[in-house]
């Protein structure tokens, strides 16, 4: 057996060495070739924009079909100096990994001039050795790029007029409050690198023409910017300085160029002011604008900076998408030199977070402009409010089917107490005609039933025999009675059927004594058996009643939100402007009222259900209240004065800082609430004495009637039914002062004020 065995084995690795056996021995799997891509930025890598171009260059070279091995080098180049050991340590990095490039891209005209001019030579192949995609070129050393045949380029070139243009007629944005602003008289920054010089050439090619004046080498001097928007108040007039070299601001004729440099930053907040480069020496002057200003370029705008509001340019994905083509063509075979230069599609751009600090609103401007990071709910207002109308019509309706559920519930609860309630009242008729009785006929009788009394019930009794002695007339009297020796009682009632006789002075008086005394422990029974049952049937009708109200403060403002969004729903553009922005006001007011009458209502059902929990600690006063009062300073309407008065310094108390938030919170919604001018004050009080700080907030509201201040912490209690909310702020308040071992207070006096507090154990911690 063995053997046969053996010779199976053997025959099996036979076969698997026989040609073609073996599954895998002719499969040949292909490896996609991964083409390697050099980035060459100009700026150091926390520079925000280079973000969206990397991500969009990537996806644009998967779509172009090329996978792709993309390194960044971050140049700074000749801007930050500083930066230079980064860049020869991400060189040299390269070269340690034997990562050589299949095609090198520029992002700038700057990168492409260090490139082409053999900065990198030390670390990168020869420049003609490897195809070049420049893009984003605005000014360009057209010189310098004609050596190299191995190039392709896309341009951005600068658009002095298109931008002059914005500038001038969006200036009335950015002017500072009670200064006057200059819009025809521009602004630019440029200094005198071979880069700058291009610049200032392109800019007096383009204001060779009317309606500008150009300046640019300060021929116009000696006159004030009174003089320059009067004289030119038909044209546009172009001021160039230099910030980095003073001398070449001949601005006026003494000479005197630094002063006169300071002269022109210190009227920048009066003239719109134009970049159209990106350095040390133009960051220095935007700080001087102290408002955003207009950008001819991409570099810096919409960084979350707030410096540039608005320009024409092409953007850092439009440039990215461009060069990624241009790349799948190079590394797909074509020549890099035999491309034809293009340009980049430019567009009138607008920064969201500029036009929020200048208090601009997007529907303005978004027919004009691409406005670049404004959030879905400021692009989409319409939808946005519907998508808030929607989730709160399927929370409003999990909550009316919770609702409906629950009087359902309480329905049924009711019917069964009710039936027990009456079978107990059979048990009672079926009890009493099957009791015990005494019959009384003198008081003697009543004297044999002493020795069978409870002990604690021996002064009713001897007060009953003692009106009887008197002869005055009594009323039935209730007492325990043992008829076991003592080891059990049962109640008993004397009943008396008392025969009356007027005396001469009109007294009634006691003339015989007749009655009985009946067993009615039962009834005793009964009687606390229903007390509790009254007491659950009272909770229960409360609990409805509650229900009922909240049925009704919900529908009120979800009534408002239906309205309002179905008015903008079917108002076919005919709502606009103001009215549509108070609608959308409205709906917002409702929608946030009812959330907080749902959160209300949590956080008593949390609380009832034993959910809640405090955690209190040692914790100071003063920074405790601080808190509070900065966090409400934002919600206080505008006919309300909210003030903070601060008590003495280094109180401590052992409490629970969240739960005394929401303890203030409730009362300070309920001051604005019931003070519709006025001022609404929250501070503390600490007593020595007692040793105990009051946290309170008061106003000057219409206060409250003394007769009835003993209703404001009930549950669903409302001193005005026409007030919004459900009847639980202050109960939830004192429910969560109570749970921290304090107590709550009020103090009020009608059409003076009010002032509620929650008073804690306290002391001073020095």
């Amino acid at each position: 057996m063995k053997q046969v065995k053996y010779a199976i084995v053997v025959l099996l690795a036979l076969l698997m060495l026989l040609p073609g056996c073996s599954n895998t021995s002719d499969v040949s799997y292909k490896k996609e070739p991964t083409s390697n891509v050099l980035c060459l930025f100009v700026y150091d890598s926390i520079f925000q924009n280079y973000r969206r171009y990397e991500k969009t260059l990537a996806e644009s070279l998967a779509k172009n079909g090329i996978k792709a091995d993309i390194r960044n080098v971050y140049s700074a180049g000749q801007l930050d100096l500083a930066q230079w050991d980064a860049l020869v340590a991400s060189l040299e990095k390269l070269n340690r990994e034997n990562w050589v490039p299949d095609v090198v891209c520029c992002i700038d005209d700057r990168t492409l001039s260090l490139y082409l001019e053999g900065t990198f030579s030390q670390w990168l192949p020869p420049v003609d050795s490897i195809p070049m995609v420049a893009a984003g070129l605005r000014c360009p050393d057209w010189a310098l790029i004609r050596r190299s045949s191995n190039t392709a380029v896309c341009t951005d070139l600068l658009n002095f007029q298109r931008n002059i243009e914005i500038a001038v007629r969006m200036s009335q944005y950015t002017a500072v409050p009670g200064i006057r602003m200059y819009s025809n008289v521009v602004v630019i920054e440029l200094d005198t690198s071979d880069y700058e010089k291009r610049i200032r050439e392109r800019l007096l090619s383009e204001l060779d023409r009317p309606p500008y004046i150009d300046n640019i080498d300060f021929h116009i001097k000696d006159m004030s910017l009174d003089q320059l928007a009067d004289r030119f108040k038909d044209s546009i007039f172009v001021n160039v300085f230099s910030n980095g070299s003073p001398e070449l601001n001949d601005y006026r004729s003494d000479g005197d160029y630094h002063s006169h440099r300071l002269k022109i930053l210190n009227s920048l907040t009066m003239t719109p002011f134009l970049t159209v480069k990106r350095d040390i020496e133009n960051e220095q002057v935007l700080s001087k604008t102290l408002k955003p200003q207009f950008s001819a370029v991409r570099d810096g705008f919409a960084d979350g900076s707030r410096r540039s509001l608005c320009g024409h340019f092409a953007s850092y994905e439009t440039v990215a998408r461009d060069q990624a083509a241009y790349v799948a063509r190079v590394l797909n075979g074509e020549p890099a030199g035999s491309l034809p230069i293009i340009e980049h599609e430019a567009k009138d751009y607008m920064s969201w977070r500029a036009m929020e600090l200048l208090d601009m609103d997007y529907d303005d401007f978004c027919d004009e402009f691409v406005i670049v990071n404004a959030p879905w709910r400021i692009r989409h207002p319409f939808v946005n409010v519907l998508v808030i109308v929607l989730l709160a019509l399927i929370f409003l309706s999990a909550l009316l089917i919770t609702i409906s559920l629950l009087f359902r519930k309480k329905d049924v609860e009711l019917q069964n107490a009710l039936a027990e309630i009456e079978n107990e009242r059979i048990m009672l008729d079926m009890a009493l005609q099957n009791a015990d009785c005494i019959v009384v006929s003198s008081t003697d009788d009543l004297m044999e039933l002493e020795p069978k009394l409870h002990p604690d019930d021996s002064d009713v009794f001897a007060e009953l025999l003692a009106t009887l002695a008197s002869g005055k007339p009594v009323t039935t009297r209730k007492f325990r009675l043992s008829k076991d020796g003592g080891n059990t009682y049962r109640w008993w009632q004397f009943r008396p059927n008392l025969n009356l006789n007027t005396d001469e002075h009109r007294v009634e008086r006691l003339e015989s004594l007749s009655g009985i005394v009946i067993d009615i422990n039962d009834s005793v029974v009964y009687n606390e058996y229903m007390t509790e049952a009254a007491l659950v049937a009272e909770e229960i009708t409360n609990k409805e009643t509650f229900l009922m109200n909240i049925s009704h403060e919900i529908r009120t403002p979800l009534n408002a939100i239906l309205g309002f969004a179905q008015l903008l729903s079917t108002d076919d553009g005919l709502i606009q402007g103001e009215e549509r922005d108070e609608i959308v006001g409205l709906i917002r007011e409702n929608s946030t009222l009812l959330g907080e009458m749902i959160e209300d209502i949590l956080q008593f059902s949390r609380f009832e259900s034993g959910r809640v929990d405090v955690n209190p600690v040692e914790t100071e006063i003063a920074p405790l209240m601080k808190r509070i009062f900065d966090e409400w300073s934002a919600h206080v309407p505008s006919s309300i004065n909210f003030r903070f008065d601060p008590g003495r310094d280094n109180v401590y108390a052992v409490l629970d800082p969240i739960r005394t938030e929401a303890i203030m919170g409730q009362y300070i919604k309920n001051a604005f609430k019931f003070t519709d001018s006025g001022t609404v004050s929250v501070g503390w009080r600490y007593s020595i004495s007692r040793e105990r700080v009051e946290l309170y907030v008061e106003d000057t509201g219409c206060g409250i009637e003394s007769r009835r201040i003993g209703k404001v912490f009930n549950i669903f209690w409302k001193d005005d039914m026409f007030k919004t909310g459900v009847g639980l702020g202050l109960t939830i308040a004192k429910m969560f002062t109570e749970k921290m071992d304090g107590q709550v207070g009020v103090e009020s006096k009608p059409g003076v004020g009010s002032c509620f507090y929650s008073s804690f154990k306290a002391y001073i911690k020095k």
